[in-house]
């Protein structure tokens, strides 16, 4: 088992440590990253993913709900202990985020790969769509509240490249469409480059965010993200009879640390962003030794 868990989070962990010493020494540009990413390498991936994918579409939709249900329950614990909290409703808000908007891309789809093989990437896409669309929802929605309204930052967050890259891909899947030769390999190796981008792109942004102090809400975080979402979502991927693997993909996404994305949300629309990084730091941290015991309960 241990070797296991070398195996499985040791090239994350390296990748990581390797974007860390690069956003220390190297000029690079992580907001350049970070675009590339959601813009480019994100879409890419997703697109291919579903495009192709042969996942029955019955497992798919109780992955979803497992995937929501994840979310929901890490997001109602957070906001019923916050009831009695004396921070401030923006605080509060900025809790809320990094309690529901789990690193699934980033760090999520290199654990889940390394765990369990290649062949659980569809499922796991599916899980990592699930969980931004309403981590971005969440996100944004409460951060963009504050200057355009409720509406128009849950559109805006609907409308992300990920998001409408899987609305043109399912068409695509249903019809079987063949994609030209030419347009599939240059979307596949893009496909191919999220991943490490992804997990280099954090270690810059962590070692950005250099020293950091633990937030009053920090221990609700930690609970509702490390422990209530993946047990919510394992009880129900459960109650709808998922098991082995599937079951394995839905506890690893779903214990997740918070996105990194929380910081650029946090950053542009003025959300708390010293509490959001800590939030993200801390828990990023703390998951190194949750995502063992989750290793070792769902991985065979």
């Amino acid at each position: 088992m241990i070797l296991l868990l070398l195996n499985v989070l040791g090239p994350v962990v390296v990748i990581i440590a390797v974007g860390a010493l690069a956003g220390r020494h190297l000029e690079v540009e992580i907001q350049s990253l970070s675009r590339l990413a959601y813009w480019i390498l994100g879409p890419a991936f997703v697109f291919d993913l579903f495009a192709s994918t042969d996942l029955a579409g019955s497992i798919a939709f109780r992955l979803v709900a497992a995937g929501v249900a994840g979310t929901l329950a890490a997001g109602v614990f957070t906001l019923g202990t916050n009831r009695f909290s004396s921070s401030t409703p923006s605080e509060k808000a900025a809790d809320l985020m990094t309690s529901v908007y789990g690193n699934v891309g980033n760090t999520g789809l290199a654990v889940s790969v390394f765990a369990l093989g290649e062949d659980i990437l569809p499922a796991a896409g599916v899980l990592m769509v699930t969980i931004n669309v309403i981590g971005m929802s969440t996100g944004v929605g409460l951060a963009a509240s504050q200057t355009v309204g409720v509406p128009a930052a849950l559109k805006r967050a609907l409308l992300a490249p990920m998001t409408v890259a899987a609305a043109l891909a399912v068409p695509v899947n249903l019809v079987s469409l063949n994609i030209p030769t030419l347009a599939d390999r240059s979307i596949g190796l893009l496909a191919g480059a999220l991943i490490p981008v992804m997990l280099f792109t954090l270690g810059m942004q962590l070692a950005e965010a250099g020293g950091w102090s633990p937030t009053p809400g920090l221990s609700t975080n930690a609970v509702a993200k490390l422990i209530i979402a993946p047990i919510g979502a394992v009880l129900v991927g459960s109650a709808f009879g998922l098991h082995g693997d599937n079951l394995g993909v839905i506890a690893i996404q779903s214990a997740m640390p918070p996105a990194v994305f929380c910081l650029i949300v946090a950053r542009e629309h003025g959300l708390e962003p010293a509490r959001v990084t800590a939030n993200v730091v801390a828990l990023t941290l703390l998951s190194l030794l949750t995502l063992p015991i989750v290793l070792i309960l769902f991985v065979p």
